[in-house]
């Protein structure tokens, strides 16, 4: 309120309804105001909560795609991996327990990947494969510089814009 730099700890002061952070001297003008949030007294009796196990959200986004080593037969991680694999476990009647003893894969780890959090590792991959006998990778088909030339490959956004600046130049 006066105007002289406040050194150390400000005052808050109530004054017609404002609450001003003020010096020593202005402190007088209001009413002093208690900043510190108030304590809240805590029962002295233990509540105990029951949470409800999450059901799994359906995800909006899709993931980037997964590349692996791209050697012979592998590509992209398919993006219902996760479907697949516990489809394939319930088809055989198997607990993830059991699924990671017999693949030497953490029970956590087969957990994980199941509900989408992990994606598998090349070699968790593979085993997860050969155990359930299903694919969990797709080829990935890529136009030849001929195609792309001729304009059958599908346009991508940078084609779109490269098009339009030609169109704009002529």
């Amino acid at each position: 309120m006066c105007g002289t730099d406040i050194y150390g700890r400000s005052i808050e002061i109530k004054i017609e309804g404002a609450v001003l952070a003020v010096c020593g001297s202005c402190a007088k003008h209001g009413k002093r105001v208690d900043s510190r949030p108030k304590r809240i007294a805590r029962p002295t009796v233990q509540v105990r909560t029951v949470s409800k196990p999450r059901s799994p959200t359906p995800r909006t986004t899709q993931s980037t795609p997964y590349r692996g080593s791209m050697g012979a037969g592998t590509g992209e991680l398919v993006s219902d991996y996760t479907e697949r694999i516990r489809l394939a476990r319930q088809k055989m009647k198997l607990t993830q327990k059991e699924v990671s003893i017999q693949t030497k894969i953490s029970t956590a780890e087969l957990q994980s990947i199941e509900i989408g959090k992990m994606r598998p590792t090349d070699d968790i991959r593979k085993r997860i494969e050969k155990f359930f006998n299903i694919k969990l990778t797709e080829e990935i088909v890529r136009p030849s510089a001929q195609e792309m030339k001729k304009g059958t490959h599908i346009q991508t956004l940078g084609d779109i814009v490269v098009i339009k600046k030609k169109s704009e130049e002529k």
